[in-house]
Formats: structure tokens, sequence, C-alpha cells
């Protein structure tokens, strides 16, 4: 290891940014299920497969995502909700900075699942770990939003063994975010 100080190559900065944003499986389901919310959803559900350690899922009947939107929907920094600095006085929204997604592609495997209420056909989107859409498939579903996350903290092997050795508890912290929702997202199932 040199003494020399240099720039961290991007990949490496994007990682550790991500592991940054998402934490712990608490601030992956928060995001999530702030972005079910923000698509207007009334009905949640939130899945997990060995305490989220395999698999983290996120199914909404909000509006869904439009196609057009499909190539930006992980990618860092990007957002539909602000264009410059000054939009955040009037950003009435949960999610609005452009980073979740983006992070949860970093530090997981990634599948969105898709069908924006003007379309009459859905998406299954599988992205890499840069947020770029690497399948794309036409299926069958109702108007809504599932997102999927594979392994989550894989990308962070440090991270993903903490994760595994503090599972019940990490599930715990998690069920309490929900919690919260629930008390103040009225309406929503």
């Amino acid at each position: 290891m040199s003494n020399k100080i240099q720039a961290i190559n991007k990949e490496s900065v994007h990682r550790i940014c991500s592991g940054q944003v998402v934490l712990n499986l608490a601030t992956a389901v928060k995001e999530l299920v702030e972005n079910s919310l923000d698509a207007g959803a009334t009905s949640v559900e939130v899945k997990l497969k060995d305490y989220g350690s395999e698999l983290v899922e996120v199914t909404d009947n909000g509006g869904g995502v439009h196609e057009d939107n499909y190539e930006g929907l992980t990618l860092k920094h990007h957002t539909s909700k602000l264009r410059e600095f000054t939009d955040l006085t009037s950003v009435e929204t949960f999610g609005f900075r452009g980073e979740a997604l983006s992070s949860l592609c970093a530090l997981s495997s990634v599948v969105i699942v898709t069908r924006h209420k003007l379309s009459g056909v859905g998406h299954w989107l599988e992205f890499d770990h840069h947020g770029h859409i690497k399948t794309k498939t036409l299926v069958s579903r109702q108007v809504g939003t599932t997102v999927s996350l594979h392994n989550i903290f894989s990308t962070l092997p440090v991270r993903q063994k903490e994760f595994h050795r503090h599972l019940k508890k990490e599930f715990a912290k998690m069920t309490q975010v929900l919690y919260g929702y629930c008390l103040v997202a009225l309406g929503v199932k």
C-alpha cells in the first residue's frame, strides 16, 4: 500500500457511499416502503426470506413506473422530484434524493417488476450493481410495483457477515420501523 494520496476509483466510491445510505435491513425496507407510499399505494406487502438475508421484497398497488423512467430508475442522483436545489423547499414526499434504489443496486441483486397505470402490460427489470438494466422482459401483472432485493450487503462482505450474525436483531429493528409507518400511513393496508 502506497502512502501517496490519490483518488478512489468510482466503483469503490459508489459502494462505500451506498453503504452510508442503506445502513441496515430497516433502512432498506424503509426506503422501499416510502417509495410505495409516494406512488400512492393503498396496499403495501413486505416479504422477507430468512429474516431478510436471502430476500427482501416489497409489493405495492401504487401507480407503477412509466416505461420512460426505467433507465433512470436506479441510477445515482436521478429523481423525478427535484430539478434544482430550491425545489427542496416544496418537497412533499418521503423519497426525493435519488439515492435509495441506486444504493440498493450497489449492495444487492435488484429485480423490479412494475406496471404503470396507463400501460396494459408490466415489465420485469433486472439491474446490475451500477443501476443499469441487465434484463428487461414483458410480464403480466396488476398495476403497481414489486422490488426484490436478493442477498443484501453481498458486495460488502464485512457488513454482510455482521448482518448475518445479528439477523434477529436486524429483523426486530425493521419491524419497529414498519410499525411506525403503519401508524402514520392512514388508509394503507
